[in-house]
């Protein structure tokens, strides 16, 4: 019974946190290639990371904001959420650049600096994450099927 009480303060403690949190915002900007033509419709977002004791489970990474690259592979996001510490902001590119048929797709995390953070109603700064060739490997690549 005590582990049941437990887990539901540690679950009730975690949305309550949510509630007085204060609203942050972050921006990214940037050009997506793909052997050196841009890439188009590739999808992207701005996530905050959440590191809380059991990742994933109770407190997963927020979306801020997601789009797709235009037609010239560029991009353009910003969006908040509410923490009570300083956020993590990261930008998240799902893409399929140099895959041949292998399923999910690759995905490619660019952490943003923590100064490109601010309390506020909107972002005061962007980020620019430059022109991303996307035909690489990148260090800690991973794959995700869930981003279509």
């Amino acid at each position: 019974m005590r582990l049941i009480v437990t887990f539901a303060l540690l679950i009730a403690s975690t949305f309550g946190l949510n509630l007085i949190g204060r609203t942050q915002w972050a921006a990214v900007k940037g050009k997506l290639l793909c052997e050196g033509k841009p890439a188009s419709g590739v999808k992207v977002k701005l996530m905050e990371s959440d590191n809380s004791f059991l990742p994933g489970f109770l407190d997963k990474d927020d979306k801020m904001a997601s789009s797709k690259a235009d037609s010239n592979g560029e991009f353009n996001l910003s969006g908040s959420t509410k923490e009570i510490t300083t956020i993590e902001p990261y930008l998240a590119v799902f893409h399929d650049c140099k895959d041949g048929i292998t399923p999910c797709q690759r995905v490619l995390r660019i952490d943003i600096p923590k100064s490109y953070a601010n309390s506020g109603s909107s972002a005061k700064k962007t980020y620019d994450a430059g022109a991303l060739e996307l035909a690489g490997k990148f260090p800690g690549e991973t794959r995700s099927c869930f981003n279509r």
